[in-house]
């Protein structure tokens, strides 16, 4: 005869639907579904778990040295993530709170980066979040296009005419890919200006012989990650400032400051390159770098 113990042990396994269970399931014995829908369901915790099961030899967050990714947080910034997911934050109407939060993230973004603190400063700049500085590089660069063409068309250009007016982009050769993807999507001529082992980055000796009326901008990179160097902005103001003087059509600079721009403003040694200078008329951040949250968030400012 079974003790009270025993009885109740069994009580407890009778109670239990084993295929409930993750080792109890048919699911576990089963290929994770990858094309098309199960035709049956299946009990949510074996679902997580298979889940989880399937993404075991991926690589660890808290080991990826390859795309300068933060990966830990408060556990009250977790918290604060996941009562969020059910916010549908573009539509502003709708969530206006969630939108001012956003407005006062990018202004406090866009003082560090030199805006200055006067009554109209909402009449001074403009800004949003990104998924990641990549979409911030598309949105940079798509400012840039639309900014020239405006003023190709008052200048008289027939912008049409790609043979005499294909608009150019001048970044030096260890950009980030998503500039290419800017110049393949938007039909813009890359202009790279080359490195080697003595020059790491943007050549200022030679970077103006590759603008023309037909450039719509210069990008300067805050944080090159293939060289880990650092174009110098300061100088390249000076250049487009002197080239504008007699220019048809002036030219405007956008800084790429994905990885340094959360990590300069706050350390010594790095010369004015941000709207401190005359030229710099949009800056683009990665949140997930320095910015010390998760993928992927970004922003830019204009």
């Amino acid at each position: 005869m079974m003790n009270k113990n025993d009885q109740e042990t069994q009580q407890m396994i009778n109670n239990v639907d084993l295929e409930k269970t993750f080792l109890g399931s048919v699911e576990a014995g089963q290929s994770l579904p990858t094309n098309t829908l199960p035709d049956d369901p299946m009990a949510p915790d074996v679902a997580a778990q298979l889940v989880e099961h399937y993404r075991l030899n991926e690589a660890k967050a808290n080991q990826n040295l390859a795309t300068f990714c933060t990966t830990q947080m408060e556990p009250q910034a977790d918290e604060l993530m996941k009562n969020a997911l059910n916010t549908n934050a573009i539509d502003k109407s709708e969530y206006p709170k969630t939108a001012a939060m956003e407005n006062y993230c990018v202004s406090m973004i866009a003082h560090l980066w030199g805006i200055p603190d006067n009554e109209k400063i909402y009449d001074d700049f403009i800004g949003t979040s990104t998924v990641g500085s990549s979409e911030g590089c598309m949105l940079g660069g798509l400012a840039l296009l639309h900014s020239w063409k405006h003023r190709a068309k008052a200048a008289g250009f027939d912008i049409e005419d790609l043979h005499s007016h294909k608009p150019n982009l001048v970044i030096m050769s260890g950009y980030q890919v998503v500039w290419e993807k800017f110049c393949t999507y938007w039909n813009v001529e890359m202009r790279q200006v080359p490195i080697n082992g003595d020059q790491v980055s943007l050549d200022m000796d030679h970077v103006m012989d590759y603008v023309d009326e037909n450039t719509i901008g210069i990008i300067g990179i805050e944080g090159i990650t293939y060289t880990g160097s650092v174009d110098d902005i300061q100088t390249l103001d000076n250049l487009v400032t002197e080239y504008n003087k007699t220019a048809t059509m002036p030219v405007r600079i956008h800084v790429d400051a994905a990885f340094g721009g959360l990590f300069a403003p706050f350390v010594d040694g790095f010369n004015p390159w941000d709207f401190r200078l005359k030229n710099v008329v949009s800056i683009n951040v990665s949140g997930h770098k320095y910015g010390m949250v998760y993928p992927g968030l970004g922003g830019i400012v204009w």
